[in-house]
């Protein structure tokens, strides 16, 4: 896009330099005009390397901005340029296009109460009966960086979602998505004991995460819940039909990746996407499963 901005304000430059008739000057102010609106609207304070996403959060300090629904201290900063489905639903996070790829950037602490914030935060609360703590693991502030393919592409389904990589996906509320396996020698439905009130738990490194239910964003529902790695979007366990309505909702067929093709309220057109659903390596519900249906981006922390 950038690249054709460029081209149009040189060809309008040529184009007013010729002395074309007055009628041809006119086109080519107002394609001038055009390209510097264009250039301006995709070019917030969210695009580019030093797009921010916000004061560094203390967990031992942390409270919730009721205004933004994030962390206090967190940025939302969604580019103009993005399509409607990411703009309109994503926060607590930054994000913006780059050539041919999404990129998001993100804190990654959750916009919610959370046991693994510790005891002396203002958003500490127990974790839900009969769970018990991932060791000494805290709540951390990150530096995630997603850089996804903006047009999601069918791989060949057999590049491992369990390949080490930082995060496999990023939900609607800034927090990275994990695989269907826990830390060996568990299973995860054994570590899913370990989770907090929201489904998420963090590593030893401090980094919050969801590899199952995400109840902040989706609960038996059709909600979005964010996008994968290879640029397909991830929803609840039911699939809205294309509508907005929910009494047509239904429990969707997936293949073994966690995924169909299908019309949903964000795609008119019939598209491959994710969603949580019973996972046999994991033996509960997870959000993605053991490996991704496209050709994947990067993630670094």
């Amino acid at each position: 896009m950038y690249q054709r901005i460029v081209f149009l304000l040189i060809l309008s430059t040529i184009v007013l330099t010729c002395k074309k008739s007055s009628k041809d000057d006119n086109s080519s102010l107002v394609a001038l005009a055009l390209a510097s609106s264009s250039l301006t609207a995709s070019s917030g304070t969210c695009n580019g390397s030093t797009a921010t996403t916000g004061t560094t959060v203390t967990a031992s300090t942390a409270t919730l901005d009721s205004t933004s629904g994030c962390v206090t201290g967190v940025t939302t900063c969604m580019d103009t340029a993005l399509p409607s489905w990411i703009k309109n639903n994503f926060k607590c996070a930054t994000a913006y296009v780059s050539g041919t790829s999404y990129v998001f950037k993100s804190q990654n602490v959750p916009n919610t109460k959370s046991f693994y914030y510790g005891s002396t935060s203002p958003l500490y609360e127990t974790l839900p009966s009969g769970n018990t703590a991932a060791g000494t693991n805290k709540v951390s502030s990150q530096k995630l960086v997603y850089t996804i393919p903006a047009t999601a592409t069918k791989g060949t389904g057999t590049v491992s979602t369990q390949g080490g990589l930082a995060s496999i996906g990023i939900t609607v509320n800034g927090l990275a998505i994990f695989n269907n396996a826990a830390a060996p020698p568990d299973n995860l439905s054994v570590e899913a004991l370990t989770f907090d009130n929201y489904g998420g738990h963090p590593q030893n490194s401090g980094v919050y995460h969801h590899h199952a239910g995400a109840s902040k964003i989706t609960n038996n529902d059709a909600n979005l819940v964010g996008i994968i790695l290879d640029g397909y979007a991830i929803y609840g366990k039911k699939c809205d039909n294309g509508t907005a309505t929910t009494t047509d909702d239904f429990t969707p067929t997936l293949d073994s990746l966690h995924g169909h093709t299908a019309v949903t309220t964000h795609f008119p057109t019939a598209t491959y996407h994710y969603h949580l659903a019973y996972d046999s390596t994991a033996t509960i519900d997870t959000l993605m499963g053991s490996y991704f249906y496209g050709t994947t981006g990067s993630v670094s922390n």
